[in-house]
C-alpha cells in the first residue's frame, strides 16, 4: 500500500468509475483496478483526509477478525476495499431470516469490543451494513470507529433488538434482556456475551 499515492494518481486506470455513495466526511466510488472490482472512499472536503485515513488504519485491524470490506488500498487521500455485493441490511432483513442475521451480527460485534474498537451506529444498522446472497454479514462504514474503552457494538445492537429489530424477531421479556445488556456492559466477559445470545435462543 503506498500512503504516498493520491486517488487522482490512479484514476485513469480505473475502469467504471461511478459515484455509488455519499456521507458526511467520505464519497464513495466503485470501478476495476487491474480486473478486480473496488470501492473507493475518497474525502468528501480535504479537511477530512485525515478521517479516511484513520478508517484505513481500523479496516486493518478489523479485517485480522474477517471484519468489513478487505482493505486492498490506501493512499493519501483514499482507501479502496474490495467491493462487496449485497443488499443493505434493511432490504434484507425479514421474520425468516432474522435470527441468523443477528447472530452473525452479534459475533462481529462482540470481535469489535474485544479488539477495544467501538463502531458506533450500531443501534442503527440499516444503511451500515450489508447482506450477500448467502446471509453473510458486512460491517460498513468505520469512519466513526475509534478505540476507546466505551465500548458499544454489543450493547447498541441489543438496542436495536428491542426497537426496530422487534419487528422481525419477538424477545419473550423485554425487561430480561435489559438486564443482560446491562450485566455485559458492566463486565464485557465471554460468560456475560453467551448469556445474551443463550437468551435470545441464537
Amino acid at each position: 500500500m503506498n500512503m504516498k499515492l493520491n486517488f487522482n494518481d490512479i484514476k485513469d486506470q480505473i475502469k467504471d468509475l461511478k459515484k455509488i455513495g455519499e456521507g458526511w466526511r467520505g464519497v464513495v466510488y466503485s470501478g476495476y483496478l487491474d480486473g478486480e472490482k473496488i470501492a473507493f472512499k475518497v474525502p468528501s472536503h480535504p479537511i477530512h483526509k485525515s478521517a479516511i485515513q484513520k478508517e484505513g488504519e481500523i479496516l486493518k485491524l478489523v479485517n485480522e477478525k474477517g471484519i468489513g470490506g478487505k482493505l486492498l488500498l490506501q493512499g493519501e487521500d483514499f482507501i479502496g476495499y474490495r467491493f462487496i455485493e449485497g443488499k443493505h441490511f434493511k432490504d434484507v432483513i425479514s421474520r425468516k431470516n432474522a435470527r441468523e442475521l443477528f447472530k452473525k451480527i452479534l459475533l462481529q460485534a462482540r470481535e469489535l469490543d474485544k479488539l477495544g474498537i467501538n463502531k458506533d451506529e450500531m443501534h442503527r444498522p440499516h444503511k451500515n451494513i450489508l447482506v450477500d446472497d448467502a446471509l453473510n454479514v458486512y460491517l460498513i462504514d468505520f469512519e466513526r470507529a475509534k478505540r476507546t474503552e466505551n465500548l458499544q457494538n454489543v450493547t447498541q445492537f441489543v438496542q436495536y433488538i428491542l426497537s426496530g429489530g422487534s419487528n422481525y424477531f419477538d424477545v419473550k421479556d423485554k425487561k430480561e434482556l435489559i438486564e443482560l445488556a446491562k450485566m455485559y456492559k458492566k463486565e464485557k466477559t465471554d460468560e456475560n456475551f453467551y448469556k445474551i445470545m443463550d437468551f435470545l435462543n441464537l
